[in-house]
């Protein structure tokens, strides 16, 4: 993993109770500057997991920034002595759009700390980030805040996510908001191994590469279990994307689906390639690329260059 030196930017959430963000801002000292990068990170990970990408991001003359999201990295480690544990949003059941707010809180430190001034905004999410950055898309107060939206391995219709927000509402209730959800989990990921001969470990899916999966196993701040509040925020979060409501808010701004044909998490393909049927429906602006047969973190894969590459294009077109 790279060695970037960070500033650091600590803020309070809007979820209230002194909870605090912590975000992070990347400088470029490229010549010319061309825009700022905002990265949504995925579940169970942490920003810096994409300082590879970063850099990459730095050198072709774009500043970075991001945060880690409640209950994740960081931010998890700020507040952790006040009884929020990994993988935990808030407790509260509009947690998902308050996460939004916090995003937008993000954008608003990086515009105060980078300018506006013949700057782009880019506004980048994997997997569960990709989520957020959908909600965000489909948010008409927020959308047209980012010139462009990339969606990295996000996921298909889901027609059981109604069932699933229930059984984590239930488990909040029944069993406290802050209890880890090891039936949700297994019921979420169990399956995701099951196009893997012989994998080596519960993560397989997450790359082709075994020592990115080997790094993503050994560092606890990744691969945790979701709290019951966890999974509830997570479950409102992909119901609203997927809503006809959502489709019918989007921007009137490029996106980009990045996805790869192994990726359980986009049905290996075919249900990414529902969501751009529809967004195309909708009128949305956009462009795709399949990378073929490679899994969750195409950043974490063999076509990782190509995969930079394609990605500075997009922000430079």
């Amino acid at each position: 993993m790279s060695q970037l030196n960070p500033e650091k930017k600590i803020f309070v959430s809007s979820i209230g109770g002194d909870v605090k963000i912590a975000g992070f801002f990347y400088p470029s000292s490229a010549k010319k500057i061309k825009g700022v990068v905002q990265i949504c990170h995925g579940m169970a990970e942490y920003i810096a997991r994409y300082e590879e990408m970063i850099e990459r991001f730095n050198e072709a003359g774009y500043h970075v920034c991001g945060m880690d999201m409640p209950g994740h990295g960081e931010t998890y480690e700020l507040n952790k002595d006040k009884g929020f544990p990994k993988g935990y949003f808030g407790g509260k059941k509009n947690a998902w759009q308050i996460l939004l707010t916090d995003v937008m809180g993000m954008h608003e430190y990086a515009v105060e700390r980078f300018g506006k001034e013949g700057l782009e905004y880019i506004l980048y999410g994997h997997s569960m980030g990709s989520f957020v950055v959908r909600a965000i898309f489909s948010t008409a107060r927020y959308n047209r805040q980012f010139d462009k939206y990339v969606f990295a391995s996000t996921m298909g219709p889901n027609p059981a996510v109604g069932m699933g927000k229930f059984l984590a509402s239930a488990a909040c209730v029944l069993g406290g908001k802050k209890a880890k959800n090891h039936l949700l989990n297994a019921i979420s990921f169990g399956s995701y191994n099951k196009h893997i001969e012989k994998p080596r470990t519960y993560n397989d899916w997450l790359s082709t590469i075994p020592e990115e999966v080997d790094k993503y196993v050994e560092d606890p701040m990744c691969g945790f279990t979701f709290t019951s509040d966890g999974f509830r925020t997570l479950f409102s979060l992909v119901a609203f994307i997927q809503s006809d409501e959502a489709y019918a808010m989007i921007a009137d701004r490029p996106c980009f689906f990045t996805y790869g044909t192994e990726d359980p998490v986009g049905g290996y393909g075919a249900g990414v390639e529902k969501v751009i049927a529809s967004m195309k429906e909708a009128g949305a602006d956009l462009k795709t690329k399949n990378y073929g047969p490679y899994r969750h973190e195409i950043q974490n894969e063999p076509v990782k260059e190509e995969y930079f590459a394609d990605l500075i294009e997009f922000f430079d077109s």
